[in-house]
């Protein structure tokens, strides 16, 4: 099983503290704010959608993300979404970065990365390990019932004693609503990207060192997720 997004390292410290609670609700306004560029309607674009349920989950005010939903992109908004490529020991990293000031965002991550030893990598060279895919996660025990709708999803994992239903983004929202449709309890649903070849095993001290590293990365403002291949 691999790494994936180290989102999910957040989503359940279930006592946010509050300094971090108005980071992290900054954070997923923000994400809100880049989907809508592919469309303001959540049945049509997953991306959307994915980032009001996330916001929702965080128990972000429903007011603040109605109040994003009404706004327009506008010349006003100066946020980019940028994919950085990295390496630490010999883990691809992918981290995702939502800023208005790329060169804050850069020389900050590359402040971080130097102190653990690691670096930027060239564009591409990480990248092409990493397809952006859909999951939604549900019991085992309805993993049957959910192989009635594989023609929407491409790959099944397990994790932790639960079925991840992997499939493309297009087909996120539909796959979803075959489920609630059939009354399959949904336990969670993302957008993340997977990689294709995985470390299996990484020294104990490499993957202390990693995941100090995604604590601390996490931590700045821009920073939105960290994708890796363990």
């Amino acid at each position: 099983m691999a790494g994936h997004s180290h989102w999910a390292q957040v989503k359940h410290k279930k006592a946010v503290v509050d300094s971090k609670r108005a980071q992290i609700i900054s954070k997923l306004l923000r994400a809100v704010t880049i989907a809508l560029r592919e469309g303001n309607n959540p049945e049509t674009n997953p991306k959307l959608r994915a980032a009001i349920e996330r916001a929702k989950e965080f128990q972000v005010p429903l007011e603040n993300i109605e109040r994003i939903l009404k706004k327009s992109e506008s010349s006003e908004n100066k946020l980019e979404e940028v994919i950085y490529e990295a390496y630490l020991d010999e883990v691809q990293l992918l981290i995702k970065a939502i800023t208005d000031n790329k060169n804050r965002t850069l020389g900050e991550l590359k402040h971080l990365l130097n102190s653990f030893g690691g670096r930027l990598a060239e564009p591409g060279s990480v990248k092409w390990n990493f397809q952006e895919r859909g999951v939604v996660v549900v019991s085992k025990e309805n993993s049957e019932q959910a192989l009635e709708f594989s023609y929407l999803f491409q790959d099944i994992d397990e994790k932790n004693g639960d079925i991840l239903l992997i499939t493309e983004v297009k087909n996120l929202n539909d796959l979803k609503k075959k489920l609630e449709e059939n009354k399959i309890k949904i336990k969670d649903s993302y957008i993340e990207l997977r990689p294709t070849n995985i470390i299996k095993n990484l020294d104990e001290n490499k993957r202390e060192k990693l995941n100090k590293f995604i604590e601390e990365v996490l931590n700045l403002d821009d920073i939105e997720e960290v994708f890796t291949n363990i």
